[in-house]
């Protein structure tokens, strides 16, 4: 990636609001200024970031925390190294919409967010009443091979228009940075340490649920 340039645009997809929220934006500062040259620290790139969420999330508690984070990097900057200009935004959407305008973005991240699918996979429920995969909020040993071949389709077809996506808003050499859970086999009710929490989870919510209809 070309660090000769004006402006650089870098985006968290799908952001956090807690205290790990700027860790990214930290880290980008910190690259950029252990790298410059002589040339880039008489004019530094300007560094954009947007930070993604959905509409419905606060990012209340990220706007009031940015003050204390400025000071914060600039404390802790080496001072025979210019701290390179940063300006940070919130970007409300979906990132399986287009967010950008076409080459506008250098670099794409995203941590622990592509397991959410864009919707609930067509198909799931049978007649509006029954649903096919009845107690479980993931696909576990008792999932119907059809329902877990729904999420399949689901996915990939997400996967696709992510990639798409991004790949329309990605400037020539941009770079994306993607951290997701797989499977290590291809056995889709094989999937070791993770299906053991999720069931104790899908238990916990179905006995809330018992415990809200009681009369």
């Amino acid at each position: 990636m070309d660090l000769h340039q004006p402006v650089m645009t870098a985006v968290d997809l799908g952001c956090s609001s807690g205290k790990n929220t700027l860790f990214f934006v930290s880290k980008v500062i910190k690259v950029l200024g252990h790298d410059s040259d002589e040339k880039s620290r008489c004019n530094p790139v300007e560094l954009q970031f947007f930070l993604n969420g959905l509409p419905g999330n606060n990012f209340n508690h990220v706007f009031r925390s940015l003050e204390r984070f400025k000071e914060s990097i600039t404390a802790r900057h080496k001072e025979n190294t210019p701290l390179p200009p940063f300006y940070i935004a919130g970007l409300p959407g979906s990132y399986y919409t287009r967010l950008f305008p076409r080459q506008s973005c250098h670099l794409f991240h995203s941590s622990f967010c592509l397991h959410w699918r864009s919707r609930v996979p067509a198909g799931l429920e049978e007649g509006g009443r029954e649903y096919l995969n009845e107690g479980n909020i993931y696909i576990a040993k008792t999932t119907p091979a059809g329902v877990a071949e729904l999420y399949q389709r689901q996915f990939q077809n997400d996967m696709l228009l992510f990639l798409k996506l991004r790949y329309e808003e990605l400037v020539l050499g941009g770079q994306m940075v993607l951290t997701f859970l797989g499977r290590k086999y291809e056995d889709i009710y094989n999937n070791g340490y993770l299906n053991h929490p999720w069931g104790l989870l899908a238990r916990s919510l179905q006995s809330l649920v018992e415990d809200v209809r009681k009369p």
